[in-house]
């Protein structure tokens, strides 16, 4: 299998400075702290890719593996049989969150059982790990572009402590919000398409989160 690519670019720039990396899967991306970090969607591994500047521009120099995951068995998981998980990766409150769901299935993946969210402390060697049970009356929206964290007060009828997800490529089945207090998941917006594979790759599309501001919409 070839090497998949990243593409970089800042200001100043004339153009994107594609690099190979070499880890093979659906990543989920975020900047934190200097470093570009990026997490498998199917497993917790998670990676710190450091950037500098060259002749070219910003480039990746080193990539470090961070956290491998032994340290988030699938709580309903026998031996080697069991479900599967989906993970993402939040900044919120100046920490990096890990987010995982998990499901009862392998594919396709449209029963959650469970989602736990996880604190990463990259001050220790190793990085250590804490899950945690609320976010502060803050909110979480995961989508097909990303994720992002805000307090409950600043968008109208959204509650805290909650994290609310929509379908992408590679959970198409889910629309559910998740209930940090108590544990309850719930779906939600039940008229969202779910995608149809049968239908060519370039016309299948996902909801994206728009979040507006004083200046403009946000989406991810």
């Amino acid at each position: 299998m070839d090497d998949e690519q990243i593409a970089l670019w800042q200001p100043g720039m004339i153009s994107w400075n594609v690099c190979n990396y070499i880890f093979h899967d659906p990543k989920d991306l975020a900047f934190y702290q200097g470093k570009l970090y990026a997490v498998c969607r199917s497993k917790p591994r998670l990676f710190a890719l450091e950037l500098k500047e060259d002749d070219c521009g910003i480039i990746v120099y080193h990539v470090e593996h961070c956290v491998t995951e032994p340290c988030f068995r699938h709580p309903m998981q026998l031996g080697i049989i069991g479900g599967s998980m989906s993970c993402n990766i939040v900044v919120w409150r100046g920490l990096l969150l890990l987010i995982i769901r998990y499901y009862g299935d392998f594919y396709p993946r449209s029963n959650v059982r469970r989602v736990k969210v996880f604190a990463l402390d990259f001050s220790r060697t190793p990085y250590g790990v804490a899950e945690i049970d609320n976010i502060s009356g803050d909110c979480i929206f995961v989508g097909s572009g990303g994720c992002k964290s805000f307090p409950d007060s600043l968008h109208d009828t959204v509650e805290g402590d909650l994290i609310y997800f929509v379908p992408d490529d590679w959970n198409p089945y889910d629309r559910f919000v998740y209930n940090m207090r108590n544990g309850s998941i719930k779906p939600f917006a039940a008229k969202l398409l779910t995608c149809n594979f049968d239908v060519p790759e370039e016309i299948v599309d996902f909801p994206v989160w728009l979040f507006l501001s004083s200046d403009a919409a946000e989406q991810i």
